[in-house]
């Protein structure tokens, strides 16, 4: 299973960069950005992308903000694909749980704990 995250700007290589300075690691997370290309071509980079990895039967894809162009490729990549999830929303909490726990849960299991993780990571300090 592989984690592909897809955001605004540089967004996505930023954290993956700090997934992999906090964890040490990031192997199977992807880093893509819509900056400078459209749906079309972003999509085509995905699947192309998917080609050089073995076309994964499974993903987690995960971008910044629901409803917009990135949510939008991603839904585009998910019905293409039947064994890929989309989530929105991405913050590391979401990242750290999919990188920690995706050998150790079933597919169902495994998106209802990152979508718990990310919101849990978001509090109001006072």
């Amino acid at each position: 299973m592989i984690g592909i995250v897809i955001c605004h700007k540089s967004l996505a290589f930023e954290l993956t960069t700090a997934a992999k300075t906090i964890l040490g690691h990031h192997h199977d997370l992807f880093p893509f950005t819509n900056d400078k290309v459209t749906i079309e071509q972003l999509l085509k980079n995905l699947e192309k992308f998917l080609v050089s990895k073995g076309n994964p039967e499974q993903a987690v894809v995960m971008v910044d903000l629901r409803g917009g162009n990135c949510w939008t490729v991603a839904r585009m990549l998910a019905r293409a694909h039947p064994g890929f999830h989309v989530l929105s929303g991405v913050n590391l909490p979401m990242i750290f749980s999919f990188l920690t726990k995706k050998e150790q849960f079933s597919i169902s299991d495994l998106l209802q704990m990152i979508e718990s993780d990310a919101r849990r990571g978001i509090s109001i300090e006072t």
